[in-house]
């Protein structure tokens, strides 16, 4: 039984401001109230603590939603929902993205993690005419997870709104997961005195597979990115990337204090072109033509 203590959880929303979770135990179960904790780990993600029930009582739980509990249980992560604005984002006319054109993998075999970088009150770098980093990345990997969907690849986002999510949070989210894969998505920045700079790299911390995929995205991203520099596919040290277990990739999809990059990752259109071009790379190293 998966959890052998608990005879139900229950979660409810009795207003707009209240959340209510219940843990209904088995008869019999002794627990001190006073030792039971629950730990914001973001807005929108909490983790408690049960004091008291022994090593064994429970099977435990890894960050994510509650299903999340382990590989072995069968769990895998729900599919995505498509996209919908947000009051914040500049609007765009929005079509259904499909999968045409794109590689074509066997459908329901891979799971992959998209995580855009910072969000909520992080925004990240801040570049010309106040363009953030989580704006771009946020659109970006929505767009990605509803084009892998297209093709039949199931995709957990470590962020689907404007929240703030630590590292290790990330982390423990695709490692729990079993992913195939796990794609960060981020924009640089230099001094705003520096609009001379401006580039695309993609970093990999180590692992033949890591860094074809890191070399997948760079080659894709710069072949919709003309005149901007190709600064490489290369190791890095990225907390996401050095700790997820499975092949990894952080992607700086140009320079938001560029001349050349911050216009263009401005532009919902270009966005939605990075969004091809990431979706396409990942596919074409699950499919193993890359």
């Amino acid at each position: 039984m998966l959890f052998r203590s608990l005879r139900e959880v229950r979660i409810g929303r009795p207003d707009s401001q209240t959340t209510r979770l219940v843990l209904e135990f088995q008869p019999g179960v002794r627990l001190d109230p006073s030792q039971l904790r629950l730990v914001g780990t973001a807005r929108d993600r909490w983790r408690m603590e049960l004091v008291g029930l022994g090593g064994r009582a429970l099977t435990p739980l890894g960050e994510g939603s509650l299903e999340s509990v382990s590989v072995a249980s069968g769990w895998r992560p729900p599919v995505i929902p498509t996209w919908t604005p947000r009051p914040s984002e500049t609007p765009i006319s929005r079509r259904p993205l499909g999968g045409e054109g794109l590689p074509e993998v066997p459908r329901g075999r891979y799971l992959v993690v998209i995580d855009p970088g910072h969000g909520g009150p992080d925004p990240g770098a801040v570049g010309i005419g106040g363009l953030r980093e989580t704006d771009v990345v946020l659109d970006v990997a929505l767009q990605v997870a509803q084009l892998l969907q297209s093709r039949g690849v199931r995709v957990l986002l470590t962020r689907t709104t404007e929240v703030d999510v630590d590292l290790p949070p990330r982390v423990s989210l695709a490692n729990q997961s079993g992913a195939d894969l796990f794609v960060s998505l981020h924009a640089n920045a230099l001094d705003i005195s520096r609009p001379d700079v401006n580039g695309i790299e993609t970093f990999y911390f180590e692992g033949s597979r890591s860094q074809r995929l890191a070399q997948a995205i760079q080659d894709q991203v710069l072949a919709i990115s003309p005149g901007s520099p190709d600064r490489g596919a290369r190791q890095g040290r990225f907390f996401v990337i050095r700790r997820t277990i499975m092949p990894a990739a952080l992607a700086e999809m140009g320079f938001v204090t560029g001349s050349l990059d911050a216009p263009r990752l401005a532009d919902p259109a270009f966005r939605r072109r990075l969004a091809v071009a990431v979706s396409t790379a990942i596919l074409r190293v699950l499919g193993g033509s890359s």
